[in-house]
């Protein structure tokens, strides 16, 4: 056992979030989404075309550019969270850290739209553990508003479905076969779906993919493979390429390949 890094302070914050019990915006009623088995339903379940646009707002330094408008909806994960908080946000998550202190310790502020947790089976131990977590909070628990897991992890069948329709939405739209990297990516797919599906602009901040250095918008930290390493760079490019070559009217502000393509 590595004992230093018990004492760091994400680690003692981890195991903290572990222990603690749920806050009291959870309740201990099942999460219900029978109604929500497509894109139409998911778009209009958070009211997308209520906005004038679609803003992503991943964690890289770039999103420090952002300015809040009341008439976007912001897509955002991690601690970018903090960044969007009091403007209409949809959360997606699946990182165990984040998915850790979510579960136990999200307030569930005003403007929350909703959660998503996109997790697929890759035969990885992070996805399988992340998906261990929501999958047993989501068989008693749930917040006010809806926490919707889309997963092809044996669940059932509305999460199976969405997550068949995004894969194949993203196929059949941007040429993209669906890859599991990291929650900023997630939100960009995403993101990039719903602005096809309802015809609304995209803007895209902090996805910088480690342009800019080891940071994130607030602080300094050790960025890791799924960010920086070069097989995700490659396939973040190839999305990128095709959704800046798509229908879609798209801005990214991010460091790695920003574009403004002026429709």
């Amino acid at each position: 056992m590595n004992f230093k890094s018990i004492f760091k302070k994400r680690n003692y914050n981890y195991f903290f979030q572990l222990i603690k019990p749920y806050n009291d915006s959870v309740r201990n009623i099942p999460t219900d989404i029978s109604e929500i088995n497509d894109i139409d339903k998911l778009s209009d379940y958070f009211d997308v075309t209520h906005y004038k646009k679609i803003v992503v707002v991943a964690s890289g330094p770039s999103s420090n550019k952002i300015k809040l408008e009341d008439d976007a909806l912001y897509i955002c994960t991690n601690s970018s969270l903090q960044l969007v908080k009091k403007q209409s946000f949809i959360y997606i998550i699946h990182d165990p850290y984040y998915l850790t202190i979510y579960l136990k310790s999200f307030p569930g502020y005003q403007f929350w739209k909703g959660t998503v947790f996109w997790i697929v089976n890759n035969n990885s131990k992070i996805n399988n553990t992340s998906f261990q977590k929501v999958f047993r909070y989501l068989l008693k628990k749930s917040r006010i508003k809806k926490e919707i897991l889309i997963t092809d992890f044996d669940y059932n069948e509305n999460s199976k479905t969405l997550d068949k329709s995004l894969k194949t939405y993203l196929k059949s739209k941007f040429d993209f076969q669906y890859k599991s990297i990291n929650s900023g990516f997630n939100c960009v797919l995403i993101g990039c779906v719903l602005s096809h599906f309802n015809n609304i602009p995209i803007e895209v901040f902090g996805l910088d993919m480690g342009e800019g250095g080891d940071v994130y918008f607030n602080k300094k930290a050790n960025i890791g493979k799924s960010i920086k390493g070069e097989n995700n760079k490659i396939i973040v490019k190839d999305f990128l390429l095709k959704a800046y070559q798509s229908d879609i009217n798209i801005i990214n502000y991010s460091n790695f390949m920003n574009y403004e393509n002026g429709k």
